[in-house]
């Protein structure tokens, strides 16, 4: 197998690993710390992601280099104007950031056993947008 292709119909979770970073506190020592509370948004989010994603996991583990192509889509806002509604889909240039919804997904199709090490992604490309048709589209391939 060279190629790996499905798509989620969900509404993509907007919270991150990077996001949900808080301040606190040890209560032992009483120092503070920087950490992530093991009941946070992203933890469910996350959660949510590997069970959503884990039906296609592959039986092996691909190998080499690959690329990697995830269309992000999200639903409409409602205040979202119906001039820009037109083409069926506007680009988010809004939180969470594209590098943070790219780090959490390439760490759980990791863990999933999609390829061995995230590090073999060369080619990447991730569109997030507002969009008619919501979900998340994924295709790994071998380059």
């Amino acid at each position: 197998m060279d190629e790996i292709s499905f798509k989620i119909k969900c509404i993509p979770p907007k919270h991150t690993a990077q996001g949900s970073s808080t301040i606190l506190k040890n209560f032992k020592t009483g120092k503070f710390f920087i950490g992530k509370k093991s009941n946070s948004n992203a933890t469910r989010a996350k959660n949510e992601l590997i069970a959503l994603i884990a039906p296609y996991a592959p039986e092996k583990p691909l190998e080499g280099p690959l690329e990697l192509t995830v269309d992000w889509r999200y639903p409409w806002r409602t205040s979202e104007p119906k001039k820009n509604r037109i083409n069926g889909f506007k680009y988010c240039d809004t939180k969470p950031d594209t590098d943070n919804l790219t780090k959490q997904l390439a760490d759980i199709l990791t863990r999933l056993g999609f390829w061995l090490d995230d590090a073999q992604v060369a080619r990447l490309s991730f569109t997030k947008v507002w969009a008619d048709d919501i979900g998340i589209e994924i295709k790994i391939k071998k380059i």
